[in-house]
């Protein structure tokens, strides 16, 4: 059988560093296969550490039939190439450590998961260097998620996260973090930093004199390949963990590291990403020739349960998870740049993906989870008996701002109760909410008031605490939020609040100006500075916002070559139209906005200047999109209405109950741009019949969404045992059922003993 597979890894970008080597571990496990019968054909695509890429260069092999994909070091990047691995029907061999809550139908994990690595990693710090930890990890999933978890893990013995920092992917200055960890004197750190960043970090932290007889640093990232790019001696003295460590003397190792070194080179270091990488290529290619088959649901039904052993010790494939139990270690490194054993598990630790982030007992059952989604797509809460929350639907997380590991206090309760329609469901040992935005959520207390902009959200009166703070500074401001959220609204209340508000407010839109325009429109130019320039020229909106404000509108959009010319007029203060020598003094405030993430444009595409976030990132604003905050639908309806009578004339101003809660409900993909447009259709049409606003006045794609009606609520053992039945009915063997329903036959028969069922 010919076999093409896609190798996903970053020759370039922030994490080639450690992405390199993976590549070249499942290049050699291809090579070592194709030793045998079966043809197999490595089809290397670089995708630059950006996840676009990743899904992009999926795609384009998928669509050229290839079937497996090896790679996506980052959590971003695995998460961006999903949609493609079910569209095409591919499998992705992810061999990276990762911070579980995934277990997708498509992708073999054969990286570690929290519960093998980072908790017995914490185990042994607490043990012997204390339990006041700092944590510093890169901004994006698995560093926020995994330090989500530490901080919990940490509560349960009694220990404390006494600081905690991220910064964006290739970051290289640490020296304010380690003054801020000198200042708050953890007794070890914790990091998981990753790719580029590692290096400056372990060498500023030599710099500064900290040792790490003192003060460890402790990281799952931190493997051979980081600390011989480093220098061993930057590395020397702090630990990992990991399933697998190049110094390992066992037979298995043994000849695992002479082939590595024989077609890499002797000097090549090996990490625990290369060796799950290697592990997971040669699994799934034995797999592929046993069963003679590429289809990922016959690969993972053959890999099912199997035992193999191998240079980390023994493994096993899990057959509900995806993911392998295996052995674990913590280590210490050497000046020689190895590592030192200092603590083994000396048996095998299963995976817990789904773990919860409290140690409570009750695994949440994850068909529950699917099949209660089929029934509702709203918020869900499910709660364990000691009142942790477990797990919580990605609705439930953007209303509510809590996070799973955390305790639902008495008081937490409350607040739900009062800002939801809280409907519960029992289960064994759990207790499921759903929550509904109530129909109004009146507060006895003003709403907040900046400028014109009020609201009740909690979350953007402190936003606009910060832009209260702006408008009395002369700042650079950034202001970030999704299309239609009020970010000129803002930016418009900053400058009338501020000393300036006597000055002019010049808005441009960078993302709409042509590109050839650009500099003309921001500096001016002078008389025949190009064809067709007007006579006399004209200033520019720099010299326009002359003692003002400057607004540049989605400057995410902005060329990166003109962002240079930008940044230098904000930190000289002064500009030169075109086709002139002269500069000329500005005195300008610059207010930007963006619905872009710049930190990640920063990091995946290099399309945004590192140095012009800065500077225009002094004061961050971050206005939250309308489904977060159902508190200000009502007033905002009615703040509309009183300004459309004011340009309709008479007209409606009121709304009925069931519009109310029909305007509450709806996700406001427009935000309140979209909000205001549905309220001037629905008032030209109840103006009409000179009535309240009713549903019936509503477009079609609101009425639809608040008149979609869920099937009763069952207990969820009942809902899991109809499933159940109904895929029965439906297949003709339990082999066919089980692929169906997603989980292993083994699962399936223990499934039908519980609920008493013949197959």
């Amino acid at each position: 059988m010919n076999t093409r597979v896609g190798l996903l890894f970053s020759l370039t970008g922030t994490t080639a560093l450690t992405e390199r080597g993976q590549c070249d571990a499942a290049i050699l496990a291809i090579e070592h296969f194709n030793q045998k019968e079966m043809n197999v054909e490595a089809i290397v695509r670089d995708i630059c550490s950006d996840p676009a890429k990743s899904a992009l260069e999926a795609e384009a092999l998928a669509k050229d039939g290839v079937k497996v994909f090896i790679g996506c070091y980052t959590s971003a990047c695995r998460k961006a190439v999903l949609p493609v691995l079910e569209k095409y029907g591919c499998l992705l061999v992810y061999p990276t450590l990762y911070e579980g809550r995934e277990c997708h139908a498509n992708v073999f994990y054969t990286g570690e998961v929290p519960n093998q690595q980072v908790h017995v990693l914490l185990d042994y710090l607490t043990e012997h260097f204390g339990k006041r930890v700092y944590c510093i990890g890169t901004d994006y999933i698995y560093p926020r998620e995994t330090n989500q978890q530490v901080r919990t893990y940490l509560a349960e013995k009694n220990g404390l996260v006494v600081g905690e920092a991220y910064v964006p992917f290739g970051h290289q200055t640490f020296y304010d973090v380690l003054e801020d960890i000198m200042v708050k004197r953890p007794d070890a750190i914790f990091t998981t930093l990753v790719g580029q960043s590692i290096i400056p970090f372990y060498r500023a932290y030599r710099r500064m004199g900290l040792n790490p007889d003192d003060l460890p640093i402790f990281s799952p990232i931190t493997k051979e390949t980081e600390i011989a790019a480093m220098g061993a001696d930057y590395g020397a003295g702090h630990y990992g963990s990991a399933s697998y460590f190049q110094s390992l003397p066992n037979e298995h190792n043994l000849h695992f590291v002479s082939a590595f070194h024989e077609r890499f080179g002797a000097q090549q270091v090996i990490s625990s990403v290369m060796f799950n990488t290697y592990l997971g290529t040669k699994m799934v290619l034995d797999s592929i020739q046993e069963t003679g088959s590429l289809d990922y649901r016959d690969v993972f039904y053959h890999l099912s349960d199997k035992k193999l052993e191998t240079a980390c010790g023994t493994v096993l494939v899990e057959g509900d998870h995806h993911h392998l139990s295996r052995p674990v270690k913590i280590a210490r490194a050497m000046p020689d740049g190895q590592f030192e054993i200092v603590w083994d598990s000396q048996r095998n630790i299963a995976p817990k993906p789904f773990k919860e982030k409290s140690r409570e007992p009750g695994q949440l059952n994850e068909i529950i989870l699917e099949s209660w989604g089929r029934i509702s797509d709203e918020a869900i809460v499910v709660l364990s008996e000691r009142q942790h929350i477990v797990y919580m639907s990605k609705k439930a997380e953007e209303l509510t701002r809590l996070k799973e590991g955390q305790l639902l206090t008495p008081t937490l309760l409350q607040h739900i109760h009062h800002a939801f329609e809280v409907h519960p469901y029992g289960t064994s040992g759990q207790q499921m909410l759903l929550l509904k935005p109530k129909l109004s959520v009146r507060s006895s207390a003003s709403p907040y008031q900046f400028d014109r902009i009020r609201t009740l959200n909690p979350e953007y009166q402190l936003e606009l605490e910060v832009a209260k703070l702006a408008a009395q500074s002369c700042a650079n401001v950034l202001i970030t939020g999704e299309t239609g959220a009020g970010k000129e609204v803002l930016v418009q209340a900053i400058h009338r609040q501020s000393e300036r508000k006597h000055g002019p407010l010049v808005a441009v839109n960078t993302g709409l100006l042509p590109r050839e325009l650009i500099a003309s429109e921001m500096f001016g130019y002078i008389e025949g500075a190009f064809t067709g320039a007007k006579k006399g020229g004209a200033i520019g909106k720099f010299e326009a916002a002359n003692d003002g404000t400057l607004f540049l509108d989605e400057i995410g959009d902005m060329p990166l070559d003109l962002q240079v010319v930008l940044l230098r007029a904000i930190e000289s203060k002064r500009i030169m139209r075109l086709g002139e020598n002269k500069e000329r003094a500005v005195n300008v405030r610059i207010i930007a906005a963006t619905n872009r993430n710049l930190q990640e444009e920063i990091a995946y595409s290099g399309s945004f200047r590192s140095d012009l976030f800065y500077r225009l990132n002094v004061l961050s604003i971050a206005i939250p999109p309308l489904r977060e905050r159902p508190e200000d639908v009502e007033h905002l309806s009615r703040e509309f209405l009183r300004e459309f009578q004011g340009v309709h004339g008479d007209g409606p101003d009121s709304l009925s109950d069931e519009a109310l809660q029909a305007l509450i409900q709806y996700p406001w993909p427009g935000n309140i741009r979209e909000l205001r447009n549905v309220m001037e259709r629905a008032y030209l049409l109840a103006g009409r019949e000179r009535a309240p606003i009713r549903v019936e006045h509503l477009p079609r794609a609101l009425k639809g969404y608040y008149q979609r009606k869920p099937r009763a609520a069952e207990p969820l053992k009942q809902v899991e045992r109809r499933m159940i039945e109904q895929v029965l009915g439906e297949t003709k063997t339990i082999t066919e059922a089980s692929k169906v329903l997603g989980i292993t036959r083994s699962t399936l028969y223990r499934k039908l003993k519980e609920f008493q069922m013949t197959p």
